[in-house]
């Protein structure tokens, strides 16, 4: 059996008598170590004193260490430097404040100094440093009057706006000029700590402003209750039978002198007020809970009734909430295929909110697009021409997490050519704005598309094929056949839904492999000439192109960007041209090189540009 040096056990003991305190306050009392809670244990910020404050173990940093404690509550402290003791009696209001009254120095060493301790003696708040902010108790939309100790600045209601973030609100003071000390003023408040006392209830927040460069800046402390608001007419825009809150603040960043909601270095009195949303989104987005950017980097979820739309990170956190504030119908002189409506909306992006104008497009069961305009603080502007242009409005393409599988327009066969020629001109030669695109792209637009075109780098040209439908109607697939090997798939793709738009083709599909740095979804755009019996443009159709026509293709894994010039911009993009029928296809799956001669040269280009992150 192993054993440690001989001295281990002298400086066990040694380790011992350092922690505890001395022998004549053990003997005196009952506890033998004094330790301040866990709970409590952490870096701390208390009005007046210039360093944070720290509590761990048995050392309270501004205070000394702690001897001697009793009833959890009550805690005798001696200075470091000096014959000096006093006694703390603590109280935790809240996991992020403490509140302690203390005696003066003395040198009475025992817990006997803390009946000296009186009722009226000085309470100090601390207030955890860092700590996670907990939801406002104001929820909603709210106006107010507020008074500054020289009147009530009513004349104009200042407003309470919820951010995005349950645990913030945003404030905006009116000012009313018969009212001394009223100013306009826009302040974000965080809450942190809530906590009631007999019939008042307390609230800690920082308040962030244009004048807040300290914590004695930001840090204050609220007390507030509520009541049913009286009638209140005159269109001060206050409901009759909303909820009032009565609320004063500290002027300091401290709890002292708030006795009541109504006095206080500045008091409030909110009243509840009509939300934004006064309409719903279309039945149709509602049908699934939630949509998702080609790339999954943005999730849109519809919430209270179809009212409110959730725009969300691939984590989950709440970037936007856009609440429907009124219906204007169908866009006027939209050439899109489907249903659309034409919505004015209430956005909350962070603290801040404002109107802009949406058009939202039902292209299929699955699949839905938005544009929208740009934001004002006015919601009669939002849809003006200087707001919202049609023709200049990014589109962003949603999908739902299962689309229908559908059948791919233009089966058949076709024809690839160009590809690694131009691939090797661009690695040899990359131009300064190619480098930088690439750098901006990123890791996750290293596609299983593209991996798959580089698995088939040095095969004759002849020999890449494009089968649309062949195998599985709701399939397409790259092929190649190097030398006498057997065919192979390097790239495959689900179809599903399709539409058209001035006279250019869009097309959602799943690519068929994909890592986990892969797009989930791709829209391929395309251009194409020469169809037979109609337009074969949309998924599930049956006509077929006639041999030596050719489609343009250009690919996008975030949206179905309108700015792309099929077959020449995106992420991946190529023309192709038909050879004909599946049923064309020999039963050894082989292209010749001399069937493919006559046909026009195209190309396939992959490269990147930063517009497509």
């Amino acid at each position: 059996m192993l054993s440690g040096p001989p001295w281990a056990p002298f400086l066990n003991i040694v380790l011992l008598l350092l922690a505890a305190p001395p022998l004549r306050y053990a003997a005196r009392h009952s506890e033998s170590l004094c330790l301040f809670p866990e709970r409590w244990q952490g870096s701390w910020f208390q009005s007046g004193v210039r360093q944070p404050i720290t509590i761990m173990l048995n050392r309270f940093s501004t205070k000394g260490r702690c001897i001697a404690s009793k009833d959890d509550d009550k805690f005798l402290i001696m200075k470091e430097s000096g014959n000096c003791y006093r006694c703390l009696s603590i109280h935790q209001v809240h996991e992020n404040v403490l509140q302690y009254k203390e005696t003066y120095c003395s040198n009475v060493d025992t817990l006997a100094l803390c009946s000296q301790i009186t009722g009226d003696a000085l309470l100090y708040s601390m207030f955890r440093l860092n700590a996670v902010p907990l939801p406002c108790p104001f929820s909603g939309y709210h106006t107010f009057f507020y008074n500054r100790g020289h009147g009530d600045c009513n004349t104009l209601a200042s407003t309470m706006e919820p951010c995005t973030q349950d645990s913030r609100l945003l404030l905006r003071y009116q000012a009313c000029p018969d009212v001394s000390g009223s100013e306009s003023a826009v302040e974000e408040l965080q809450c942190l700590a809530t906590w009631k006392e007999g019939s008042s209830r307390y609230l800690v927040g920082k308040i962030e402003h244009g004048h807040a460069t300290s914590n004695e800046d930001r840090y204050r402390c609220f007390v507030y209750d509520r009541s049913p608001s009286p009638s209140v007419g005159g269109g001060n825009g206050r409901e009759d039978e909303g909820i009032a809150y009565r609320v004063a603040q500290s002027g300091d960043a401290t709890c002292n002198g708030l006795f009541s909601p109504t006095e206080g270095s500045r008091t409030m009195t909110l009243y509840r007020a009509a939300s934004p949303s006064r309409c719903k989104f279309p039945s149709w987005m509602a049908t699934h809970g939630h949509w998702h950017t080609l790339d999954y980097r943005r999730t849109y979820s519809l919430r209270h009734r179809n009212t409110t739309l959730r725009i969300a990170d691939s984590e989950g956190r709440e970037e936007t909430r856009v609440q429907c504030s009124e219906v204007r119908g169908p866009l006027v002189g939209s050439t899109s295929s489907g249903e659309n409506v034409q919505i004015v909306g209430h956005y909350t992006i962070g603290c801040q909110s404002g109107y802009a104008c949406m058009v939202f497009y039902r292209r299929d069961q699955h699949v839905i697009e938005v544009q929208s305009g740009t934001f004002t603080r006015r919601f009669e502007e939002a849809c003006s021409k200087s707001n919202f242009d049609k023709n200049r409005a990014p589109y962003v393409t949603l999908v739902t997490s299962h689309p229908d599988q559908k059948k791919c327009p233009h089966t058949g066969r076709f024809v690839v050519s160009g590809l690694f020629k131009r691939r090797r001109e661009e690695r040899a030669a990359p131009s300064q704005t190619d480098s930088a695109n690439s750098a901006a792209q990123g890791v996750a637009d290293v596609t299983d598309a593209e991996e798959g075109l580089r698995m088939i780098e040095g095969c004759p040209l002849e020999l890449v094929s494009l089968l649309v439908g062949c195998d599985a109607g709701d399939t397409m697939e790259f092929r190649s056949q190097c030398g006498n090997t057997v065919t192979s798939i390097v790239s495959a793709y689900t179809c599903h839904a399709g539409w058209s738009e001035n006279g250019t083709h869009y097309l959602i599909t799943t690519p068929l492999s994909r890592s986990s740095l892969g797009a989930k979804r791709y829209c391929f755009i395309y251009t194409s000439s020469l169809t037979v019996g109609g337009d074969p443009m949309l998924p599930g159709s049956t006509n077929s192109m006639l041999a030596g026509a050719t489609v343009r293709f250009s690919t996008s894994s975030d949206t179905c960007s309108r700015s792309l010039m099929p077959g020449t911009t995106g992420v991946l993009a190529f023309n192709i041209t038909s050879k004909g029928s599946c049923t064309e296809i020999s039963s050894k799956s082989t292209i010749s090189a001399s069937t493919s001669t006559p046909l026009i040269t195209i190309t396939i280009i992959v490269y990147y540009f930063a517009q497509f992150r």
